[in-house]
């Protein structure tokens, strides 16, 4: 077992200055914590894996392929394969929590074990 906390994971991630801290790397899954400030690009395209979006804090519209939707604090958002996910109108600091299965075929940045 493995518990993470997620007020430190934001702090590592702040800590290393990048929008994306991965944070859990199994076989099966990865996750990571997911930041951007009102008015920053998501500069993220399709991925290889499903992915789950959970939104901690922040307000957002979520565009995956052709279709958008209001999210925030408390919104699951699930987002197939392949298809390109962005976060557009951010309009209060947005974290969220990632979840790839399975892992993540590239991680975006080195997890904290290895930092």
């Amino acid at each position: 077992m493995q518990t993470f906390h997620l007020d430190a994971v934001s702090q590592d991630r702040q800590t290393h200055g990048a929008p994306y801290l991965e944070f859990l790397r199994t076989a099966d899954m990865s996750a990571g914590l997911y930041h951007l400030q009102p008015g920053s690009h998501d500069a993220q395209g399709a991925h290889q894996e499903d992915l789950l979006f959970y939104v901690i804090r922040g307000t957002a519209t979520l565009e995956v392929g052709d279709d958008a939707v209001a999210v925030s604090a408390g919104s699951v958002v699930h987002v197939p394969r392949r298809v390109a996910p962005r976060f557009v109108e951010v309009s209060a600091p947005l974290d969220v929590l990632v979840v790839f299965a399975p892992a993540e075929s590239r991680p975006t940045i080195a997890t904290p074990a290895s930092i």
